[in-house]
């Protein structure tokens, strides 16, 4: 993978990073707004005390199990972008110790080479 697409998918990956955390920073307001539009809604309803413990019992309840489940969604999604990142790693870190390998191998045979090329050159001068 050259550096260039290295370097976009860098960008990219910040792009969804900072679009997750508006993301939360959103669904955080919305959850609010929605919790204080119906503890409003309840509390000025013309309704009974214990109606209107009840009727809060159980809208907490609901927030309680959404944002729940949100956090749990991006848990998973949270996990899976870090198995993603780090499978990438560990790809590009093979990839880079296979190239360094070759380099190393390539370099000896050249200097095997040149060992070969030097005795000829030695035993020609020798015997002419």
């Amino acid at each position: 993978m050259s550096l260039a697409k290295k370097i976009e998918q860098k960008r990219k990956a910040k792009k969804v990073a900072e679009r997750n955390k508006k993301m939360k920073i959103a669904t955080v307001g919305v959850a609010a707004g929605v919790t204080a539009g119906a503890l409003g809604g309840i509390l000025l309803a013309p309704k009974s005390g214990k109606e209107t413990r009840s009727d809060l019992k159980d809208k907490s309840q609901k927030v309680a199990s959404t944002v729940n489940e949100k956090s749990q969604q991006a848990k998973v999604r949270v996990n899976e972008k870090l198995n993603t990142g780090k499978a990438n790693f560990q790809e590009s870190k093979n990839k880079i110790k296979d190239y360094l390998q070759n380099k190393k191998n390539l370099n000896e045979n050249e200097e095997l080479v040149n060992e070969e090329v030097i005795k000829l050159e030695q035993s020609e001068t020798q015997g002419a």
